[in-house]
């Protein structure tokens, strides 16, 4: 067994609980949380003994409900303290029970023997059905658990855990005939994978449910991931594949060599929003503005500009009561939404704009630049107008639509027209830039947005703009980050720059032949430094956000929702946090000095130099990228304190 650092330590209370299933010991009790020691076995080998650890919110025990839970998958140094505070984290962050499953045995916790460690690993690695039945077991566990709903588990994995979790979902797919190659098909609802080692997986049979694979672009070979969607494909799965540049193996590993504290932050929001959705807690699928909605907020004359009319005041205070997405500030006062026709001009050249404006905030805003598809701006109730109204209500953004053909091509509907424009733009990348960097030098003017948070999306042929602004050498520094949603990025875009500035968090359908290829592109992104996010998925084709039901419409739920959540979560994070991918170690230092005084033990790092090598030592790391763990540390010396 491996022995609890300060933090944990200083959780430690007494208490033991037996149930038929298995033997439990409460080893640590902190305000909200409890984690319980688990006996249990092997399900294919009653001989085995394992030993593991659940994590329950207290409130769930004192009042017997049910809540969702979430199996960890262990990296190969076996169960440990990283895989205990991941789990509280489940509990104080989302709401749900954590389940430290164990792999090895209870003999084998906290491996720190590199032989040891590689021996194992490559045992479990080679030995699908015997990772699969440790997997299995756990989840079994839980199945039977009183305070878990067992029709919404969760399997996630780290490392060795992560290549555990993908061979668990390979091999737990639906033969011809409907029933389950390995288990049932209720037994999970959906896995993640974290920075897991990629295998040439066997496919059996269709995946039984989705999968959210999160890798380092320094730890995976584009091609090896290449060929993971390829067998994703060929296993009919849902899935999502979402790469980090300049991360290495292990990069949500605390205090470990490969630590990225953004990345470790962004990955986790994937997963989170991805499981809240397989548990029920949030739903795919946008929902589109209506033209009623729309023309309620348009503006006419200079109404935005007058701040003093009390008459807009309450009209537009009206509006919002009456729309169900309005926001408030952190003053409780209703904000709702205007949008306004602007008129601008890129050296002479007449445009035509659309400017959503959140009401009622005291504060300067970010603002967005949303750059159109090909058919152009679609007027002020057209789908462009539509995602600037949304940015407005749910983010509190100020968004506008920007122009790029011309007053005389606002809505163009004839296809050779489209072609036209299109080629004529992607063929003057200059220029495409010029129209951006107006509507971004516009939108810095205005004295209700923060200069310094500016951001810009693009849909379509706007996303190849949007790559096309973030590879240019005169943008401004203001830019904070560019986002092609479905955008034409092949044939790869000339890079102007030495080093490319924004964040570029690229959004494409695994379907999309606009896309290009993937390990092309990480290499040209890489060429010029730059930090970017790159997220594909499956079954979504060109277009995919594009709201429509009929036989020729591409749009996919899952892909729009995932990548607008993903888009509001990066702005939303760049105007508290700075982004950088470049690897960092993180020291953390105890908060009390009590806790340190009972830390008798030299917490030793394992070296770094093997790609396996996924040592957390002490985990001692309250879980950093802005999560709350960190308020059990201060809790946690309380309790020390009347324990000695």
């Amino acid at each position: 067994m491996f022995v609890l650092s300060s933090v944990l330590l200083a959780l430690i209370a007494t208490g033991a609980s037996v149930s038929a299933e298995s033997t439990t010991t409460v080893v640590a009790v902190q305000k909200e949380v409890q984690v319980t020691s688990v006996e249990y076995a092997d399900i294919n080998d009653p001989s085995f003994p394992l030993l593991g650890y659940v994590s329950i919110p207290q409130s769930a025990i004192d009042n017997d409900e049910q809540l969702p839970a979430v199996v960890i998958v262990p990296d190969w140094d076996n169960v440990n303290e990283y895989e205990m505070i991941r789990a509280t984290m489940m509990n104080k962050e989302l709401g749900w029970i954590g389940f430290v499953a164990d792999i090895y045995g209870p003999d084998m916790h906290d491996v720190q023997e590199m032989d040891v460690k590689m021996e194992q690993a490559t045992l479990y690695r080679s030995d699908p059905e015997l990772f699969t039945s440790r997997i299995q077991s756990a989840i079994d566990l839980l199945k039977d658990h009183p305070n878990v709903d067992n029709s919404k588990i969760a399997i996630i994995g780290y490392c060795l855990g992560g290549t555990g979790v993908l061979g668990y979902q390979f091999g737990n797919g639906m033969n011809g005939n409907d029933t389950m190659t390995t288990t049932s098909s209720s037994d999970i609802v959906g896995a993640v994978s974290f920075h897991g080692g990629l295998m040439e997986f066997d496919v059996s049979a269709e995946m039984a449910s989705p999968v959210l694979v999160l890798s380092g672009g320094n730890d995976d070979a584009g091609t090896a991931v290449e060929d993971l969607e390829s067998r994703l494909k060929e296993a009919n799965a849902t899935w999502q594949i979402t790469r980090y540049s300049g991360v290495e193996h292990g990069f949500t590993v605390f205090e470990g060599a490969a630590y990225n504290e953004w990345v470790d932050h962004r990955s986790w929001d994937e997963m989170a929003t991805f499981l809240k959705e397989r548990f029920g807690e949030l739903e795919y699928g946008t929902i589109e503005p209506s033209i009623e909605e729309l023309e309620s907020y348009i503006m006419y004359g200079s109404a935005l500009e007058d701040d003093d009319d009390d008459d807009t005041v309450a009209v537009e205070v009206a509006r919002a009561n009456n729309n169900e997405t309005s926001m408030m500030d952190g003053n409780g006062v209703v904000v709702g939404v205007q949008l306004e026709t602007i008129s601008y001009d890129d050296d002479g050249f007449v445009l035509e704009g659309y400017l959503a404006m959140p009401t009622g905030l005291s504060e300067k805003r970010p603002a967005v630049v949303i750059l159109p598809d090909w058919d152009g701006v679609n007027g002020p109730t057209g789908y462009e107008a539509e995602r600037a109204v949304m940015m407005a209500q749910e983010g509190g953004y100020v968004a506008f639509v920007a122009d790029v053909y011309g007053v005389e091509y606002t809505d163009v509907q004839e296809f050779d027209t489209k072609v036209e424009l299109a080629t004529k733009y992607r063929s003057d990348p200059e220029l495409f830039v010029s129209r951006i960097q107006t509507a971004v030098a516009l939108l810095m003017e205005h004295p209700d947005v923060d200069e310094t948070q500016i951001f810009v999306a693009g849909y379509c042929l706007g996303g190849t703009g949007a790559i096309d602004y973030g590879f240019s050498s005169g943008l401004l520094d203001n830019v904070k980050a560019v986002v092609p949603i479905h955008g034409g990025l092949s044939p790869l875009r000339a890079i102007q720059t030495d080093e490319i500035g924004p964040y570029v968090l690229i959004l494409s359908g695994g379907v999309d032949d606009a896309h290009g290829n993937t390990t092309e592109l990480e290499l040209h992104l890489d060429s010029a430094g730059s930090n970017w996010e790159i997220s594909r998925y499956s079954n979504a084709a060109h277009g995919f956000t594009s709201w429509g039901t009929g036989p020729f419409s591409a749009y996919n739920e899952m892909a729009d929702s995932r990548s607008w959540w993903s888009m509001m979560s990066l702005f939303k994070t760049l105007t508290t946090m700075p982004a950088t991918t470049t690897t960092t170690t993180t020291a953390v230092e105890e908060s009390e000095e009590t806790a340190d005084a009972v830390e008798d033990e030299s917490e030793d790092e394992m070296s770094d130099s093997m790609d396996e090598d996924e040592e957390d030592d002490s985990a001692a790391a309250t879980a950093s990228a802005g999560f709350s763990f960190a308020g059990a540390v201060a809790g946690a010396t309380i309790i020390l304190a009347a324990m000695q």
